[in-house]
């Protein structure tokens, strides 16, 4: 067996491993918030899923950015890939936090909330990413244009991240400068559902950068066989 795929799987051990201690530590070991109540353990998956988006999509556009210095299509793969699973996990940072605000707030959706405001845009710049490699043709242009939509959309993370700071918000501030209202088994929950939701992320990555590498190579054998003709179909 290859490295790569003993990493693979020493990764997703870990991430099954700290997925289900996550679980156990949320809704078992973690006490009720004082004020918020149950609803808050959707905090720690909220969370993880927002940490995990925001990654993703910079690993995006890191890959376009390398892509458009080189245009070498391993980093145009690169950064397809972080795409399609940073918007998995934008999409249930979304969900998870509209069930949160449901609970907390009585409400889904504050449009006024800066933060929830820049999240949406964020994911559908993400959503037009993918829209367009689906319906462009594959080669340098739709590499090129995609690399463009993932430095737009990355614009997004910094300001995202720092909107509760910059304007005043609905949603907390979940890193607080005066150590927040977390306690211990909370802040412990949390950073384990963090742990296990990136070692997850970078377990689909690589699984899903092997698969692209295989649909290339089938592409590759396709082009020979065709351009050398040894092989009759009739």
């Amino acid at each position: 067996m290859k490295r790569s795929g003993i990493l693979t799987i020493i990764m997703m051990l870990a991430a099954a491993i700290l997925t289900f201690t996550g679980i156990y530590l949320a809704f078992v070991w973690a006490p009720t918030h004082e004020t918020m109540g149950e609803v808050q353990r959707i905090f720690y998956f909220h969370v993880a899923s927002a940490w995990v988006s925001y990654l993703a999509f910079i690993i995006t556009f890191i890959g376009s950015l390398l892509y458009l210095k080189t245009e070498d299509m391993k980093y145009d793969i690169l950064a397809f890939s972080s795409a399609e699973i940073g918007i998995v996990f934008c999409t249930i940072a979304i969900i998870t936090g509209g069930l949160w605000a449901q609970g907390v707030w009585g409400v889904f959706w504050i449009w006024e909330d800066m933060k929830l405001f820049l999240t949406l845009v964020m994911w559908l710049v993400f959503i037009a990413y993918l829209a367009l490699r689906a319906n462009s043709d594959p080669g340098k242009a739709r590499a090129r244009l995609s690399a463009v939509f993932g430095i737009i959309g990355f614009m997004c993370i910094p300001l995202s991240f720092a909107a509760n700071r910059i304007w005043t918000q609905y949603h907390p501030t979940v890193i607080a400068s005066a150590g927040g209202s977390l306690q211990t088994s909370m802040v412990l929950t949390l950073v384990t559902a963090v742990f296990a939701f990136t070692f997850l992320y970078f377990s689909i990555l690589m699984i899903k950068l092997d698969i692209e590498k295989m649909k290339e190579e089938i592409e590759e054998i396709k082009q020979e066989i065709g351009d050398n003709g040894e092989i009759d179909y009739g």
